[in-house]
């Protein structure tokens, strides 16, 4: 009996001493840095397992006895909650540090950038054709006569029922901005944020104050908005346009604009505006119709929202193209002032270098 007792002890000192051993040895290995000379990007794919990260660390030659890492993730219980992504681990990155960025999931992200002005079909054709985002939206986007990536309205409004947006189309909700985002978002993804950054920007813009006369909800502010960014060439000009704009819908006279009139043509523009194209009739052709086209005609930025709240005071009613290059424009009170600037302006087109 004695000598089953001494045994038991010597056994159980043993077994102290081991998990000591092991204790001190997983907790040395954890504090070690990975074999790192220079930066090294380490993708997890979606589903993978602690256990395969450890193979991939030992054949890549990132770190050895990794079985200390299965060790200390047996001893957290939410361990195995490794997040996929791609990683970039930087020289004298600890194994417990990576093990901490594993878990959290602090994966590089990608960048994309939606343009101001652009179209939505522009926006989703940026999106989709990034190497980093799962294309989820099963849409045909073509090109137009002029180059630009367009959609057609059956598709625009099956996007604007799919994402839940007011009006019939998906145009002018998707805000332009920097993205960033794991590696293995999906489109739709994207684009809901989008959606959410434009209504947020919406609903601060339309808190600024009073809207003007001929814009009676958000909806349209945001249609106004849109024509605003197409027709903006200087950003000090934005609240001078706005302010045309409104009064022209306060008086009431037509708006019109030609970025319209081109969204009104759709795919068949090919890079000029004939004089037939402004006397076609168009739901867009605001030559043709009273107050605003039925949807946006583009992505409008925060500032062009914020400007159809604040326009600039004024009386101008008409504006065109100074011709100077710059992108600015000459404003004019009367139609007779106005015929002269545009009689300028083609004066200074014909005297420009070819």
């Amino acid at each position: 009996m004695r000598w089953l007792i001494k045994s038991l002890l010597v056994l159980a000192l043993l077994a102290g001493v081991v998990l000591t051993w092991a204790h001190f040895s997983m907790a040395a290995y954890m504090k070690q840095p990975l074999t790192l000379s220079e930066p090294t990007t380490f993708e997890i794919p979606t589903g993978a397992t602690l256990r395969g990260v450890s193979r991939q660390l030992r054949e890549r030659g990132i770190s050895e006895n990794t079985h200390w890492l299965l060790l200390r993730a047996r001893l957290d219980k939410n361990a195995a909650d490794i997040k996929a992504g791609r990683y970039t681990l930087a020289p004298g990155l600890s194994a417990e540090a990576f093990f901490e960025l594993i878990r959290a999931g602090n994966v590089d992200l990608e960048r994309l950038v939606i343009v101001e002005g652009w179209t939505v079909a522009q926006g989703l054709a940026a999106i989709v054709s990034h190497p980093a985002i799962v294309d989820d939206l099963d849409i045909s986007i073509d090109q137009r006569a002029d180059g630009v990536a367009w959609l057609s309205d059956d598709q625009l409004a099956a996007l604007s029922a799919r994402f839940g947006v007011s009006g019939d189309s998906l145009e002018g909700w998707l805000a332009p901005d920097t993205y960033r985002f794991a590696a293995g978002s999906t489109a739709s993804d994207i684009v809901e944020s989008g959606i959410g950054l434009m209504r947020a920007r919406l609903d601060n813009a339309w808190s600024l104050g009073d809207p003007p006369t001929g814009i009676d909800t958000p909806y349209a502010a945001l249609v106004l908005a849109s024509i605003i960014e197409k027709e903006t060439g200087l950003a000090s000009e934005r609240a001078q346009i706005a302010g045309v704009f409104v009064r022209r819908l306060a008086q009431p006279m037509r708006l019109q604009t030609d970025p319209t009139v081109i969204y009104g043509i759709g795919q068949r523009y090919d890079g000029d505006i004939r004089r037939a194209d402004l006397q076609t009739p168009t739901p867009y052709n605001t030559y043709t119709i009273d107050g605003l086209p039925p949807t946006p005609i583009a992505l409008p930025g925060e500032a062009a929202l914020q400007s159809v709240m604040a326009p600039a005071d004024g009386e101008a009613l008409y504006f065109v193209a100074s011709g100077k290059g710059d992108g600015s424009h000459v404003f004019s009170t009367t139609l007779e002032e106005h015929e002269r600037a545009v009689q300028a302006y083609l004066k200074a087109l014909r005297q420009r270098p070819q």
